[in-house]
């Protein structure tokens, strides 16, 4: 029998930040079936102290054996595709945070797996469903500030206040500021287009007392005469986030610093004005999308839009960026 989007099992393989965002966000859609697993006992209790109705494992294999219909990877980047390739052999769909590895080995043998056992992998790109940057794709589609030419995009937040049990995080101890690499997929998905050439520079400049970059300026080409700058901090105060989408025709800049709130200004040059339109948002709204597009593609057969195709531009990208400055 086929089952209703809202029936489908999901296994949440990792009890950290991410796995409890998903495990609320699932349960506040009235998915019912839901499971986790985490080596940590204390990363099981914190899960369940705000989702007591989550069935838990020690283990991955012990999960899988009671076979979910899906998973939903939120380890460290070097397990999602192992992980994947295992919850895919088990006969489930994948849901994989990003990135979706820390390199590219793997990711072709992965596709032809989930081709060859007709299994879903979506990697789980979550800005690409924020309402304001939405709202800046279809404004750009609709031709209204003509064809793009370069888009300049910008994130900065102290590390510090965000988690201040910062030092022992991944991404402080390994990728550093490249781990907010939400903003290079957002300007590979405004660009439309081949990656050509990426430059960058990185380090760790600030005072904030991690080894791994906390600053990173990057240049990326695309073919057919498009250009993007994305600059990634760990320390800026206070927190900014703002990406500009510069067309041969006017300017499309979205402004949100804050979860709860986000701007997007439009200028037209035929119009010769701007155009400001002010959004309240919830951080958890694009994982409620994010989370019930891949369901529903999974019960209904729906083709994924961000595919392990897709979820490798971004990692490509990081990848150069970090190999003696671009390539």
């Amino acid at each position: 029998m086929v089952k209703k989007w809202q029936d489908l099992s999901v296994l949440i393989v990792g009890c950290g930040s991410i796995g409890k965002r998903h495990a609320r966000v699932l349960n506040s859609l009235g998915v019912a079936d839901l499971r986790a697993c985490d080596p940590l006992a204390e990363q099981r209790e914190s899960l369940l102290a705000q989702v007591p109705t989550v069935k838990m494992y020690e283990t991955y294999e012990a999960g899988l054996a009671d076979r979910p219909d899906t998973v939903l990877i939120g380890t460290p980047p070097w397990l999602h595709i192992p992980q994947a390739a295992q919850a895919i052999r088990a006969g489930c769909h994948v849901l994989s945070e990003k990135p979706l590895s820390d390199s590219t080995d793997g990711m072709d043998d992965l596709v032809a797996l989930a081709a060859a056992e007709n299994r879903k992998v979506m990697v789980a790109h979550c800005f690409r469903y924020h309402d304001g940057l939405l709202k800046a794709q279809q404004i750009l589609e609709a031709g209204r500030v003509g064809r793009l030419v370069s888009v300049r995009a910008l994130v900065g937040e102290h590390l510090p206040d965000v988690r201040p049990d910062y030092r022992s995080l991944f991404s402080a101890q390994h990728g550093g500021a490249f781990d907010l690499m939400h903003d290079i997929d957002l300007a590979i998905w405004y660009a439309g287009l081949p990656v050509k050439q990426v430059y960058a520079l990185s380090g760790s400049f600030s005072d904030i007392g991690i080894t791994a970059p906390d600053v990173a300026e990057i240049l990326i080409g695309f073919e057919g005469r498009c250009l993007a700058t994305v600059h990634l901090d760990f320390f800026q105060r206070p927190r900014h986030r703002q990406i500009e989408l510069i067309g041969a025709a006017g300017v499309i800049i979205v402004e949100f610093a804050r979860w709860d709130h986000c701007t997007v200004s439009v200028y037209e040059a035929a119009k010769a004005a701007w155009e400001h339109e002010e959004m309240v948002t919830d951080r958890d709204d694009m994982f409620r999308a994010e989370d019930r597009e891949f369901l529903e593609a999974v019960a209904d057969d729906k083709p994924i839009r961000c595919t392990i195709a897709e979820g490798r531009k971004a990692v490509e990208v990081v990848l150069a960026a970090t190999q003696r400055g671009g390539q």
